[in-house]
């Protein structure tokens, strides 16, 4: 190939470089780079090129957001895609203090680098700054592809009840922005409802009998969860499940089904539910949709969430107080032992309103290198730099009111909440919705009444001391960021509502799981038998708070107010 000098590149002065305008060396004289110039040109048996020319950059008008770009640095050739153009004003580049000016004969351009691995061509974390004049196109930067195999699972040439959604190396609680799930096999995000012919059964004895454990938590789930699941595999026998439905969920909704779920699975329903409550959103989750049960609903089901997001934030809560409970019998194991895939910190903050409306909040969720308070057998405390990959992974994160999914105060897909980190910690900064519980929470911390926040995550790597009482976090997975109205965990909160349903059976002399079954077809508009109907009636009808109270007995008078709630539902629905 040719070689040329240069004085257009992000050498100081001159530089050697190849035909396609990589740069081979840095000079300080352009004396000195002819000579290498005619020397390397010689030892290949070629003509030197003489004076690179511009001929292959990029034109004002040529380059679009999208496009893939080369350009000469001082390490060599480097590519990438373009992520923002501007033609008439200034990019800061982040994470830098670099910024460019972007003209109409020059365009800047803010380009994301990729850089070439095992797996092919992959986007990196870095962002830089070029004008359009230092930039040549390139095709599209491929990454490494998934197996040719790779296909729809009902492919007539795959095997029955074979799907990536239930092989040994799908790992459906790592996900992508689009939703895919991650296969630790090809190092991709592939679809549940594909197959390729490396599957393997996620069931070593392929056995469908879930391992009880034998623990002083209550691992037993509430007769609404059973119920739950029930009605969901009623579903899935019907054909209704969708083809990415993982065989390992039926196993497990069976056996919640019977009443047995695992302290592993405890601690995946939380995570879960958070995950997919949107699927509830959609207009076949609508009980008078002609679709009804969508595979989503379904799914919802059979992990105990019910029909509804009430349902599902009550199962989820209800999960939450489960694993705070294992938590506290793993107390001894604090040597990162623990079952918990998810938890929750709770900081006291300086929140501040700020804006002529008074609707920005800003203040911390998260201080770096404070030591907490007993955690129940050591202590914690967060590192410099433990958000910085989940935040760079820019996945939607929710400022939540008391981690009630349904009141949304931002987001940073929206714009609405930014999370940065500074030397301090986690700095939030939101514009609270104009809502009514948008305005009264801003009200509250004017007054003080709100000071706390709260937020969920998981740990992806942290350390223990030499006596396994004092805990670094050093990089974790954020999930939500929540203001609470008390400084606490809120992992108990919607317990008694679900747990009330089996106290209340009994009282009334039912069947817990009949009374359930009935609760969750009213609540999601489903039609009840006669039987279900007079079976609510009796229960509702002939308790009464105040009786309880005089037997001396715990009535849980939220439980009761709940089944109040359902049956009026009922009512109105009928009327």
């Amino acid at each position: 190939m040719p070689y040329f000098i240069s004085n257009d590149t992000d050498c100081p002065e001159w530089a050697v470089v190849k035909d396609d305008g990589e740069v081979i060396a840095c000079h300080d004289t352009e004396d000195s780079a002819i000579a290498q110039m005619v020397a390397v040109s010689q030892a290949e048996g070629i003509e030197p090129g003489g004076t690179y020319e511009r001929q292959n950059r990029a034109e004002p008008d040529q380059l679009e957001v999208g496009d893939f770009v080369r350009w000469e640095s001082s390490g060599g050739t480097a590519q990438g895609r373009i992520e923002r153009i501007e033609r008439d004003g200034q990019i800061n580049v982040p994470d830098s203090s670099f910024t460019i000016n972007g003209e109409e004969d020059d365009p800047a351009a803010l380009i994301r680098i990729y850089q070439e691995g095992e797996e092919g061509w992959q986007a990196t974390d870095t962002l830089v700054g070029h004008r359009f004049s230092t930039l040549t196109k390139i095709d599209p930067l491929e990454s490494r592809e998934l197996p040719d195999a790779y296909r729809p699972a009902n492919s007539e040439d795959v095997p029955e009840g074979r799907a990536c959604g239930n092989c040994m190396f799908y790992n459906e609680d790592r996900q992508n922005e689009e939703g895919l799930s991650y296969c630790e096999r090809w190092d991709d995000y592939v679809r549940g409802d594909f197959y390729c012919d490396a599957w393997e059964s996620d069931d070593d004895d392929d056995d469908d009998e879930i391992e009880l454990e034998t623990r002083e938590v209550d691992l037993t789930p509430p007769a609404y969860m059973r119920a739950s699941a029930r009605r969901g595999l009623e579903w899935h026998e019907e054909g209704l499940s969708g083809d990415g439905l993982v065989d390992r969920t039926v196993r497990e909704a069976r056996a919640m089904a019977e009443g047995n779920v695992t302290a592993d699975k405890w601690v995946r329903i939380r995570a879960w539910i958070a995950r997919h409550m949107d699927d509830l959103d959609s207009p076949d989750a609508n009980p008078d949709s002609d679709n009804f049960p969508s595979p989503g609903v379904v799914a919802m089901a059979l992990w105990g969430g019910g029909t509804t997001k009430r349902s599902a934030r009550r199962a989820m809560d209800y999960a939450d107080g489960v694993v705070s409970r294992i938590e506290e019998e793993n107390e001894g194991r604090a040597r990162g032992e623990a079952l918990s895939k998810f938890e929750q910190r709770v900081m006291v903050s300086d929140l501040e309103i700020r804006s002529e409306n008074g609707m920005t909040l800003e203040g911390y969720a998260a201080v770096f290198n404070s030591r907490s308070e007993n955690l129940g057998g050591f202590t914690e405390q967060i590192e410099r730099g433990a958000f910085t990959q989940t935040l760079k992974a820019r996945n939607d994160i929710k400022l939540l009111w008391n981690h009630d999914t349904s009141a949304v105060l931002g987001s940073t897909r929206a714009g609405t909440l930014e999370l940065r980190e500074d030397e301090k910690g986690l700095r939030v900064m939101a514009e609270l919705p104009d809502t009514t519980l948008g305005r009264d929470i801003s009200y509250l911390v004017k007054r003080g009444d709100i000071d706390s926040f709260s937020f969920g995550f998981s740990v992806m790597e942290d350390s223990w001391n030499s006596a396994g009482n004092e805990r670094t976090l050093e990089s974790v997975r954020l999930f939500e960021v929540s203001l609470v109205s008390f400084p606490a965990y809120s992992a108990t909160a919607g317990t008694a509502v679900v747990r009330g349903l089996d106290k209340i059976a009994k009282r009334a002399d039912v069947d817990a799981d009949e009374l359930a079954d009935a609760l969750l077809k009213v609540e999601g508009g489903e039609e009840i038998s006669p039987e279900q109907k007079s079976l609510l009636s009796k229960v509702i009808d002939t308790l009464s708070p105040e009786e309880a109270e005089q037997q001396g007995e715990d009535f849980d008078s939220q439980a009761w107010l709940d089944l109040k709630k359902t049956k009026l539902q009922y009512l109105k629905k009928k009327a």
